[in-house]
């Protein structure tokens, strides 16, 4: 597994068959038109932005503050949890 540096460095193809390959979806949010999915790589998350408009990522960020992962928390759904 690479780790969060290695990843940050790399080109943006290398980024995305990484994140195909090796990544864990969590789930996606949708803000301003712009669908914004969660992924977690070995200890860090991974963040691509995508314009379904446009049909093409606009961004990878990749981060280990689980703070920024903040704006997913309102998207989880845990009603399977209540009997």
């Amino acid at each position: 597994m690479i780790s969060l540096t290695d990843f940050q460095v790399l080109p943006f193809d290398k980024k995305c068959d990484f994140i195909t390959v090796f990544a864990d979806y969590i789930l996606y949010r949708e803000e301003a038109g712009t669908k914004h999915y969660l992924y977690l790589m070995k200890d860090y998350f991974v963040e691509v932005n995508y314009s379904p408009a446009e049909g093409k990522v606009l961004g990878i960020h990749a981060f280990k503050n689980i703070r920024l992962a903040d704006a997913y928390l309102d998207h989880i759904d845990i009603s399977d949890l209540y009997y």
